[in-house]
């Protein structure tokens, strides 16, 4: 199974401990098995003081899907 890049990059149990999000969560993310939701994209970008293009540019669309036209 393919992990979002986001999770190669920064450890489930180091994302759990700066964003307040469980590390069952975020492995459900990390997975695809929950789709990511702006309300997480905003606040992993917060939490760790990156621009969204950096942390989630191959997953835009998801988020955004009224983007996509």
């Amino acid at each position: 199974m393919q992990q979002h890049p986001l999770f190669i990059i920064y450890k489930r149990r180091y994302l759990s401990r700066v964003t307040g999000y469980s590390t069952g969560y975020l492995c459900r993310m990390a997975t695809g098995g929950q789709p990511l939701t702006r309300s997480f994209i905003e606040r992993v970008c917060f939490k760790l003081n990156r621009p969204e293009e950096e942390l989630f540019l191959p997953n835009a669309v998801e988020a955004h899907p009224d983007k996509s036209n």
